[in-house]
């Protein structure tokens, strides 16, 4: 247990102070940057955040293989052929991309921004391979290295631009490239065991990578189509308005998606634990931490309003969007459940496929309604609303999935969630920021009175 709690508080640690940063990013990014350049910044990160998946679930099946093994386990002539291995395909791939990108896309902006993002792709993957050995093999105190070398390099970077008076996109993607030259260096040298030129035989090296591609292809699958989930909503906003719009919802989105930090750096360390459960262990655990869960998301959801009267008086050029807000705070509250438990439960389950069917369907929700939205009413208040109701649907499946497989009834539980949600959206979108807040916090406080008993068992748990 010891081991445990430190390995949740290196990771919490690390998340942290990555959120840090991500706040320090949104609060003087956007100040100092002209509307159109912190628009084409997000698009260049939009485009950025899809490099992830152009390893085909490589990647994704040494995760789900090796997991459970120590470092000095891990076969190192194997080990060699993954990472040159993937190296090189991501190298021919960035170059097939920008290519691409250089003679099949018109607009400029657009452009700029996805050669950009593609020539990255070689560091991004290495760098992940990277995270995802030291995760498998426990070593989440290095895994915590890694992701502060990267962010704080960025962060140093872009504050010194700033002083400098150097605020333009392409002195932050130089910040971006540097920060990511800096953790693959620092990965290198964590991995340098691995990295030896002793690669295995060519037929190994295939046997292995298509063993690992195999495994991990529809968990790769099932992470693209949960982020095509928003990207889709995203995405349609680019086409249907201008980049400085792509912009403004952007900057809305990020600031609600800070408290998702807490939830990651918990569930890195959560998935080799519930691995390890029993089934009858596995149900008890998963009440107990949804009703923590709840309790705590729906709680932090009371920092919109405080939140929305600072940012509006420090970026008053964003006033008007920052009503958005309130629409995409509760994205949160379902993405976290849907991050935490149930694709953790999926994944210790063995239950990819299903994963990849949840996603799938609601990535096809996603189109339909983004088409209807964007392209038949040109409403943006519409397509921003479609984001949270998008994720509430993702997180009803899963969690119904789970539910089923763990024999538990979860529907009143889901029902409260959202009520509360819905709940927040209409004060959050109708009164003004103090009746708003008295409203919901009322809300509340209900909500705590109903499950105050298992509230109480819940804290004395935590506290032995």
């Amino acid at each position: 247990m010891g081991q445990i709690l430190k390995n949740i508080s290196y990771s919490f640690s690390a998340n942290l102070i990555s959120l840090l940063v991500s706040v320090c990013m949104v609060m003087f990014v956007p100040k100092f940057l002209s509307v159109e350049d912190y628009g084409l910044w997000q698009l260049f990160l939009f485009y950025f955040s899809y490099l992830g998946f152009l390893h085909f679930g490589w990647e994704d099946g040494v995760y789900l293989r090796y997991a459970g093994k120590s470092f000095t386990e891990l076969p190192a002539r194997v080990f060699a052929g993954q990472f040159y291995g993937v190296v090189l395909l991501q190298a021919v791939l960035a170059v097939l991309a920008a290519l691409g990108g250089w003679f099949g896309v018109d607009d400029e902006a657009r452009k700029t921004a996805f050669i950009c993002a593609v020539a990255l792709a070689p560091l991004v993957n290495f760098n992940n391979l990277c995270n995802f050995v030291m995760q498998i093999t426990n070593r989440i105190k290095d895994y915590a290295s890694l992701l502060l070398a990267e962010r704080l390099t960025l962060l140093l970077l872009v504050l010194a631009l700033l002083a400098a008076g150097l605020g333009t996109f392409r002195f932050f993607f130089a910040a971006k490239l540097c920060s990511l030259v800096a953790a693959a260096a620092w990965g290198a040298y964590l991995c340098r065991s691995l990295l030896h030129f002793d690669f295995p035989a060519m037929g190994e090296f295939l046997r292995e990578s298509g063993d690992n591609i195999r495994v991990g292809i529809k968990l790769m699958f099932a992470n693209i189509a949960s982020m095509l989930l928003v990207g889709i909503v995203r995405y349609g906003i680019s086409l249907g308005w201008d980049v400085a719009t792509f912009g403004r919802v952007s900057l809305t989105l990020g600031i609600s998606n800070f408290l998702m930090v807490f939830i990651s750096s918990v569930s890195v360390v959560f998935f080799p634990i519930v691995k390890r459960l029993g089934d009858e262990r596995r149900a008890e655990i998963y009440g107990e931490i949804r009703l923590g869960l709840s309790v705590m998301l729906l709680g932090l959801l009371l920092c919109y309003y405080p939140l929305k009267c600072v940012l509006s008086w420090w970026l008053p050029q964003y006033a008007d969007s920052l009503i958005y807000m309130c629409v995409l705070f509760p994205v949160c509250l379902f993405e976290s459940k849907v991050d935490l438990l149930t694709n953790t439960y999926l994944k210790s389950l063995r239950e990819e496929a299903l994963m990849l069917k949840l996603n799938v369907a609601t990535v096809f929700i996603s189109a339909l309604v983004t088409l209807f939205t964007v392209e038949i009413l040109h409403s943006l208040e519409a397509t921003v609303l479609s984001i949270p109701v998008l994720y509430a649907i993702r997180c009803t499946l899963a969690e119904l999935a789970v539910g089923r497989l763990l024999g538990l009834h979860l529907h009143k539980y889901i029902a409260e969630d959202l009520l509360m949600a819905t709940l927040f959206i209409y004060t959050g979108w109708y009164f003004d920021s103090w009746l708003a807040t008295a409203l919901y916090g009322a809300s509340y406080l209900i909500y705590l009175l109903l499950h105050k008993e298992k509230v109480r068992q819940l804290a004395g748990r935590l506290r032995k």
